[in-house]
């Protein structure tokens, strides 16, 4: 069954079995003009929106509809982590072809709700369009309180920069979904395809990260040197990262020897780790390794803020210190 030929709103009736369960802060949700929900009592609202473009950001030939429906939840609620928040409402405006199978839809709905279930989202509304290309735009609200509201401008020369989890396991996938022959290779294949097409955002980190003191913190979507730049920036300071400290995720040494690349440069550049790097004060160090070790979340200390004046300097394993060659995602 195609969607022209059941319709806009037997499509938005069949969405709206997929996405509903009880939530005491709806007032209302889908089937009226606008969703109605119960403001924060305190603190501060976050909205995020991203926009995925088939052929641009996806293609349905490597990925299917439930784990493009996850992931698209999932990089959104990434941002909110990233500001040591919670996620807890969101609209998807979504644009496909008429031709388009319904249980295609449905699946997409089925992975959007999986993994707004998993971290405590509700989803309460949208839109549907027609268009040439899928096209899936999620806008997002969260809350945080002011005290644990972290900027990327908050960063301070004497900061330690670190970051959750082990980094390439996304972008190395990724090298392996789009080609397949090397995939039989590498032993972690399953692992890292499983990292690009199913990110987990780093909620419980970034809340306790926030309530611990911590001052600048982002999410790593378009590349850690491409994060660290855009802290320093914003910051106004400079950085230093250390090449032998970066944690690169199992797999990816084989992914870049395959494709004749350095691992540390797929760790570093490739993006979509959708991990955390921060700042904070160097008294807080353990605390943090602490907090994070409680959760079973491995933390590692990467790099120094240092003033403006001595730029963003990368130190690889000779101890030889050099310039920073921002490389990351950019969509122009």
């Amino acid at each position: 069954m195609k969607v022209k030929d059941i319709g806009e709103f037997a499509l938005i009736e069949r969405i709206a079995e997929i996405v509903e369960h009880a939530d005491e802060r709806v007032i209302l949700t889908i089937g009226d003009d606008t969703a109605v929900v119960r403001p924060t009592e305190s603190g501060y609202s976050l909205l995020t929106t991203d926009l995925l473009v088939e052929n641009v950001h996806f293609t349905l030939d490597t990925i299917n509809s439930w784990q493009l429906g996850y992931k698209s939840i999932a990089v959104n609620i990434s941002d909110i982590a990233a500001m040591g928040g919670l996620p807890n409402y969101a609209v998807i405006s979504l644009a496909m072809d008429p031709e388009t199978d319904v249980d295609q839809i449905e699946d997409l709905y089925r992975g959007m709700e999986d993994a707004s279930i998993k971290y405590g989202l509700r989803i309460v509304g949208g839109d549907v369009t027609k268009s040439e290309k899928l096209i899936i735009n999620v806008a997002l609200l969260g809350e945080v309180e002011e005290e644990n509201l972290c900027r990327r401008s908050d960063a301070m020369v004497g900061d330690v920069i670190m970051v959750t989890g082990e980094l390439g396991a996304s972008a190395a996938g990724l090298r392996l979904i789009l080609n397949p022959e090397i995939a039989l290779k590498v032993k972690e294949a399953g692992a890292l395809k499983r990292a690009h097409f199913l990110p987990e955002p780093r909620v419980e980190p970034g809340r306790i990260l926030a309530s611990l003191g911590i001052n600048a913190m982002e999410d790593i979507s378009d590349g850690l040197v491409s994060e660290v730049k855009h802290i320093c920036e914003a910051s106004s300071v400079g950085a230093r990262l250390f090449l032998n400290k970066i944690p690169v995720a199992k797999g990816v040494d084989k992914v870049a020897t395959l494709t004749g690349e350095r691992a540390i440069d797929i760790a570093i550049s490739g993006g979509e780790d959708y991990e955390l790097v921060f700042t904070a004060p160097k008294e807080l160090n353990g605390l943090v390794e602490k907090a994070m070790t409680a959760i079973g979340t491995r933390v590692a200390a990467i790099g120094e803020i240092v003033d403006i004046s001595n730029g963003i300097k990368v130190i690889d394993w000779s101890g030889e210190e050099r310039p920073l060659e921002v490389s990351g995602y950019t969509h122009f």
